[in-house]
């Protein structure tokens, strides 16, 4: 799962929503980075690390996973978790009533009032995901191709996923099927988590 998957599935506490977030920019055990972040914001790292093992470990994403040339193999991973969250967007009304521009612009403004809490490279981030809508442009598959290359940029490899939006292009159909059939699973996953609020 990708941005706006965690914090889609997030319990809406703003300290949830902020460690589902963070938990992209944190490493480490959870007993040492409590001493850093508030225990609701812990709760949120938590979720995000059990949602994350849930979807690497389940069939229909491993699935997905092997509609990739085994040239992609290595990424495919980041290649579908980014995906969902274009997906999710694309099918945002049939998961929710919530408003998914309204959402997003609620998370941006919640990364701005609490900045002081996050992580020094999320804080680093925040105003430029907001200034260019990370969350609000994976709704468009050409911004998918782009966010491909970004993490080219970011794993110091680049060109490793030259050619995967093609590919995606050309199993589209079929990865969104993975991802409806998929998806529902993971809901009633983080509904079944007893210590957090569904969401």
């Amino acid at each position: 799962m990708n941005y706006l998957a965690h914090l889609f599935l997030s319990p809406p506490s703003p300290q949830m929503l902020l460690g589902s977030l963070a938990a992209d920019f944190t490493r480490g055990r959870l007993e040492t980075l409590a001493r850093a972040y508030p225990q609701e914001m812990m709760r949120g790292i938590a979720l995000h690390r059990r949602i994350d093992r849930f979807t690497d470990d389940h069939h229909q994403v491993r699935h997905s996973r092997r509609r990739f040339s085994p040239v992609y193999r290595r990424y495919s991973g980041i290649l579908v978790d980014i995906l969902h969250d274009h997906f999710l967007s694309r099918y945002w009304s049939e998961y929710t009533g919530r408003d998914r521009i309204r959402f997003i612009q609620d998370v941006y403004r919640l990364l701005e009032r609490q900045q002081a809490q996050l992580p020094p490279r999320l804080r680093q981030l925040a105003p430029r995901m907001r200034h260019e809508d990370w969350l609000g442009s994976y709704h468009d598959l050409e911004v998918i191709g782009l966010v491909y290359r970004r993490m080219e940029m970011r794993l110091g490899r680049p060109g490793c996923m030259a050619g995967a939006i093609d590919e995606v292009e050309a199993s589209y159909r079929q990865l969104a099927d993975d991802f409806n059939r998929f998806f529902p699973d993971l809901i009633r996953f983080v509904e079944q988590q007893e210590e957090f609020e569904t969401p």
